[in-house]
């Protein structure tokens, strides 16, 4: 029990002690020392100021570049991106028009359009639905107020009840909402399932995050009046950069 213990303290030491060196370097990253676009210091040089290991600076290094202020740059250094962290988008979901409202206040910028069998797997854990074609629409999402980067899309769309290409390339609604119009049907209801996992090498790139760092992967499917699931969706956020914020009443 006392070697656990004494272990259990070590650790919240040592996290303390990170958070308290990306602090401090994050308040000076604000005042200007260094500016943007300079490179940062190195490791062996930060271990020295701060007077501790390898490790404790790599996690503070970490958090930084989860915040959006460094980008470390293989075989070139780390560099000052912002001198602002990245503040996570909090998408408050009470009901189903809150969908909408994050339709509105993001955009997507779509990178692939195609056509996958219901064997993708992106379909895997759905049942009935391996039968259909599906049309894929994937793409970076970003927040409108400032273009940052927010979450890595991808939707299915039964290729039967699709919008015509043109469409889904020029509208500002979300893609269920214009496939609804599309086929004069309304939303009966939507399945939401919530995957903590780790960010994928790709998509850390993307994201300038470190990889296996914390993600969120959030994951839909909205059936219509009918019954009839004509969309999946599955969205993969740096964990820093969402919050999803939900309240739930007593029902009368």
């Amino acid at each position: 029990m006392t070697t656990t213990s004494n272990n259990s303290q070590q650790e919240s030491e040592r996290g303390s002690r990170v958070r308290a060196i990306a602090g401090t370097l994050t308040d000076e990253i604000a005042s200007g020392i260094p500016k943007v676009g300079d490179r940062f210091p190195r490791e062996m040089e930060l271990q020295a100021r701060f007077d501790v290991g390898r490790h404790t600076i790599r996690e503070a290094l970490k958090l930084l570049t989860e915040k959006g202020l460094i980008s470390r740059r293989q075989k070139s250094g780390t560099f000052v991106l912002s001198d602002t962290p990245i503040s996570p988008y909090v998408h408050t979901l009470r009901d189903l028009p809150g969908l909408l409202d994050f339709a509105q206040t993001t955009r997507l910028d779509i990178r692939h359009i195609s056509g996958v069998s219901g064997s993708s797997q992106l379909l895997e854990g759905y049942d009935n639905l391996t039968t259909f074609r599906w049309l894929r629409v994937a793409g970076l999402r970003t927040v409108r107020a400032n273009g940052t980067p927010l979450c890595w899309s991808e939707v299915l769309i039964r290729k039967d009840l699709a919008p015509p290409r043109e469409v889904i390339l020029s509208t500002d609604r979300a893609l269920y909402d214009e496939t609804m119009r599309h086929n004069g049907t309304r939303l009966e209801y939507v399945e939401q399932e919530a995957v903590a996992m780790l960010q994928p090498p790709a998509m850390a790139k993307i994201f300038n995050v470190p990889e296996n760092s914390a993600a969120l992967l959030i994951k839909r499917r909205f059936v219509s009046h009918s019954g009839e699931t004509f969309e999946v969706s599955q969205n993969l956020y740096p964990a820093a950069r969402y919050k999803l914020h939900s309240i739930f009443r007593q029902r009368p």
